[in-house]
């Protein structure tokens, strides 16, 4: 009897040992999961292309869709922000060809610079693709910078086929004396693409 209550008790003492363990294992993992998921978006969101839009043009007709900026401070160092615009999505490819426009508008609230390049990098030789901007107002009197491109793109339905936009932004350093005016701003900057089958 002594021998089977010994055996049966190193039993029970080995599965809540081995249980401890089991959640101790877990909860290491866990955190280990945690930590190295935390840190990859820490890294994602430092990069300064941070905002990534796609738009998928499949069909002919207008697409629109917008980037918040905020957070930003006067500095002469520029914040980029990327978008792309594709002829196919995870189901379909558009079943003819498209040419597509893109004119682009900004609410006011902010002092900001805008460069936009097409399929190109930020180096020494680049070229913008507005080619001319205007103000317009709303039935609300509220104001927009309305940019224009002449650039238009065509798409060909025989291929999946991607473009990519760099929105380049300076808010610039000379507003720095002037914290409290900005603070908490943020301008919306709204892309808007036309797109028609081609004849």
């Amino acid at each position: 009897m002594l021998k089977s209550l010994i055996k049966k008790f190193d039993k029970d003492k080995f599965i809540l040992v081995g249980k401890l363990i089991f959640i101790f294992a877990a909860l290491v993992i866990i955190v280990n999961i945690g930590s190295s998921t935390m840190s990859r978006y820490e890294s994602e969101a430092d990069v300064s292309a941070n905002a990534q839009v796609a738009f998928f043009i499949i069909d002919q007709g207008t697409y629109e869709g917008s980037i918040s900026i905020t957070g930003l401070e006067p500095s002469d160092e520029p914040k980029y922000y990327r978008f792309y615009v594709r002829n196919f999505n995870d189901e379909k490819r558009a079943d003819v060809d498209l040419d597509y426009t893109v004119t682009f508008e900004t609410t006011t609230n902010l002092p900001l610079q805008y460069e936009i390049i097409k399929n190109e990098t930020y180096d020494d030789d680049y070229t913008s693709i507005i080619s001319s901007s205007s103000i317009r107002q709303d039935e609300n009197d509220v104001y927009y910078k309305v940019f224009e491109s002449d650039v238009t793109t065509r798409f060909r339905h025989s291929a999946n086929e991607t473009d990519e936009y760099i929105l380049k932004v300076v808010f610039p350093e000379s507003y720095k004396d002037y914290p409290d005016l900005y603070e908490g701003f943020v301008e919306l900057f709204s892309i808007i693409i036309k797109a028609s089958q081609v004849a």
